[in-house]
This record gives C-alpha cells, sequence and structure tokens, in this order.
C-alpha cells in the first residue's frame, strides 16, 4: 500500500472526493455550445487525411525504401537481410499509427461524434472498423456500457481490475515484508516472481499483443460474467436481444475482411499480406491496448462501488495522458483529451481537445489527472503498481 500511496503523491496526489454538486449539466453551461456540434465535412477531411497518409506511406515503402534496400547491398548479404528488417519494421510502425488513427475515426462513429446523420456514424464505422477486424456495433455497443459505467466495480466493462478483500491483502503485504516468510511460504515465492521485473515485462508484452483479440474473443480484463462472454455471439451477455442483428452483421463485415485476407494470401502470399497489412495491424492492437490502459489504469484514480459511483465520478476517473506532438496529432488526441471525451462523449475530437486545453483546468482543478511522462513509464508505472482493489474500501484506489 505505501509504494502506491508514494507514487501517487508523487504524481501529485490521488484524485480528490468529486463534489456532490459537480453535476453534467454545471459542466456543460460552463462550455461555449458550438464545441457540441458534429460536422461531417470536417471528420470526413480527417479520414481522407488519414487515408493519404497510409497511402504515402505505403507509396514510399514501395518506391523508395525497398528499391533502396535491394540496390545499396549485394544480393543475398546479411546488411540486404538487416536493411529490409529495418525498413520493413519502420513501415510496420509508421502504417500502425496511420491505421489507429483512422481507427480513433471509427470509433468517434461509434459515439455519433464523426456527423449529425446516424447513418453517415453507422456506414463511415463499418467499413472503418471492419477493415480493421473490429465487430463495428458490438463494440460500439459494449464500448457504450464502459461509458455510462466507468470505474464502477461490478458495471464497467473494460480493464476491470482484480480484486482482493482487505484481510487477504493485509495478509499478503506482511508475508512479503518477512524474509523468512518467504523462504518458507511458497505462495509467498510465487508472489515474489510475480513481482519480479522479466514476469512483468513478459505479461506487458502478452498484454499488448494478444489483449486486445482476447477481449474481443473471450472477454479478457472485462467484466466478470457468470457465462460465456465475447463480441461475436448475439447471446453474449454484453448484448441485449434486440441487438442480435448489429451484432451479426458486425460479425459480418469482420468476415468480409478475413475473406479478403485470405483472398490476398492467395493471389500472392501470406508473408506478402502479413508485411503489408498485419504487422501494421498489430501495431494497432497495441496502440488500442495501450491507450485504454492507461486511461483507466492509475494510482491516482479510484473505482467505485454501486453506492459511491456518479456518471460525472466516472467520467473525471480517467488520465490524460501526453504521448508527444507526432502521437498526440496522429492519434487524433484520443489520448490527451480523454476526460472531456468520457463525460461528452458526442463531442468530436476536434473541438474535446480544445476545450480541454482552454477550460479543464478553470472547470476541473485537482480533479484533472495528467501525465506527460515517457510512454514506456506510463506503462511500465501503471502495470506494476495498479494491481488490484479491496471493493469492501467502497472508494477503492489500486494497490500493490
Amino acid at each position: 500500500m505505501a509504494t502506491t500511496e508514494h507514487l501517487a503523491k508523487a504524481l501529485g496526489g490521488r484524485q480528490p472526493p468529486i463534489p456532490a454538486d459537480l453535476t453534467l449539466k454545471k459542466i456543460k453551461d460552463q462550455i461555449p455550445e458550438h464545441y457540441f456540434e458534429q460536422s461531417h465535412w470536417k471528420s470526413g477531411y480527417y479520414v481522407l487525411r488519414d487515408l493519404a497518409q497510409s497511402a504515402v506511406t505505403a507509396g514510399v515503402m514501395a518506391y523508395v525504401l525497398l528499391p533502396a534496400v535491394q540496390g545499396a547491398t549485394a544480393e543475398g548479404t546479411w546488411a540486404r537481410a538487416l536493411a529490409a528488417f529495418v525498413a520493413w519494421n519502420v513501415y510496420a510502425f509508421i502504417q500502425g499509427v496511420n491505421l489507429m488513427a483512422l481507427w480513433v475515426l471509427a470509433h468517434e462513429c461509434g459515439h455519433r461524434a464523426f456527423s449529425p446523420q446516424r447513418w453517415v456514424n453507422d456506414a463511415v464505422g463499418m467499413v472503418l472498423h471492419s477493415a480493421l477486424l473490429v465487430p463495428y456495433h458490438s463494440w460500439r455497443i459494449s464500448h457504450g456500457t464502459h461509458h455510462k459505467h466507468t470505474n464502477h466495480m461490478t458495471q464497467d466493462t473494460v480493464f476491470v481490475p482484480p480484486e482482493k478483500t482487505v484481510a487477504a491483502a493485509d495478509k499478503q503485504a506482511k508475508e512479503s515484508k518477512d524474509k523468512l516468510g518467504a523462504l518458507a511460504n511458497p505462495h509467498t515465492i510465487q508472489h515474489a516472481l510475480e513481482e519480479s521485473p522479466i514476469f512483468s515485462l513478459a505479461w506487458i508484452v502478452i498484454m499488448l499483443t494478444i489483449g486486445w483479440p482476447g477481449y474481443l474473443l473471450w472477454n479478457a480484463a472485462g467484466q466478470r460474467y457468470n457465462r460465456r462472454c465475447n463480441h461475436f455471439e448475439p447471446s453474449s451477455p454484453i448484448f441485449r436481444p434486440f441487438q442480435r442483428s448489429d451484432v451479426l452483421a458486425s460479425d459480418l463485415g469482420v468476415c468480409v475482411t478475413l475473406a479478403a485476407i485470405v483472398a490476398a494470401s492467395r493471389a500472392w502470399d501470406f508473408a506478402t499480406v502479413f508485411l503489408w497489412y498485419l504487422a501494421p495491424y498489430l501495431w494497432v492492437n497495441a496502440w488500442l491496448v495501450v491507450i485504454t490502459y492507461l486511461h483507466h489504469s492509475d494510482v491516482r484514480l479510484p473505482h467505485y462501488d454501486d453506492a459511491n459511483w456518479s456518471f460525472v465520478a466516472g467520467g473525471l476517473g480517467a488520465v490524460d495522458r501526453d504521448y508527444g506532438w507526432y502521437l498526440n496529432w496522429a492519434l487524433h488526441h484520443i489520448n490527451d483529451s480523454h476526460v472531456m471525451h468520457h463525460l461528452f462523449s458526442t463531442m468530436p475530437f476536434y473541438n474535446a481537445i480544445e476545450v480541454t486545453r482552454k477550460h479543464n483546468e478553470k472547470i476541473f482543478g485537482d480533479l484533472w489527472i495528467r501525465d506527460s511522462r515517457s510512454l514506456p513509464a506510463m506503462i511500465w508505472e501503471s502495470w506494476r503498481s495498479c494491481r488490484y482493489v479491496c471493493p469492501e474500501d467502497g472508494v477503492a484506489f489500486f494497490r500493490t
């Protein structure tokens, strides 16, 4: 417990209690009304921008980097292989950022923030998300539940923290401090191994590689249910019966993209498809997990039981993370305007960042949690420190 308290203090202290009189209406009244207006023309510009960036990145790879690699070294040398390896990894990273930007715009569609017309939101969102193997409506539904119950210990759906009783947490803390006990107690030895840096690094890699498909396929890190849960079966507990057709339509969209991948692999070969599409796609998955995890896993943020939760408290229970100019801009500021997005999810991203910069400090003061450390430092500290909560606390902060 001392570790998380010390880290929270070093970062500016834990989030103070949310005043009961801080209502959504009071917050909205302090924001100029034009920021809540959506424009499909402006949003459409960003789709074209991201598609152009993706095309340029592929063009540079095909017509500049690959010929340079092939022409600069002799056939079959290790230098050529190394140069090709570096070039493809640079391409995968940059293209992954470009595709993640398109992912963010589809996410805007799911919140009805892309356009005032619902059909435009759903048409654009279905195309963009399906192309990235995301079941558009299915994820839109579960993500909407996350927004309605953010940081609620029994109703949130994303990165729901593991739970322990206060008694179990205190017992484990005592055992961890007792070196003789650690040598004699197999459970404590296992705990010590789990706390080792190499173990943490391995789990971070697992989270970044299979975390997103794991969430879609078997509800990894999601809310605990008493039956099978995923994003592809209409009978899954995250859906209601009337949403069946939306889930099936989303499944169809993903199947169309999978069929296109199979057809492309037959027309060329799987290695080609992997290099041009699947490698950047893996970066998209990693970015999605990083962004979501860092928004809601921080020692300064509380999780709430039913008696203490409110929509405003949940909305303020996120961190605005600064990733640096390029990533902030490329990812449409999904990472550094997330508090405003949670409070007003239909506000377009290009307005949310303006409101964040101009009004958040004045409206929220110390309630606004931010972080501008390096991205690796934020991931490492959150993973090492945000291990579990004790629901008995009511307003529960992460313990380690």
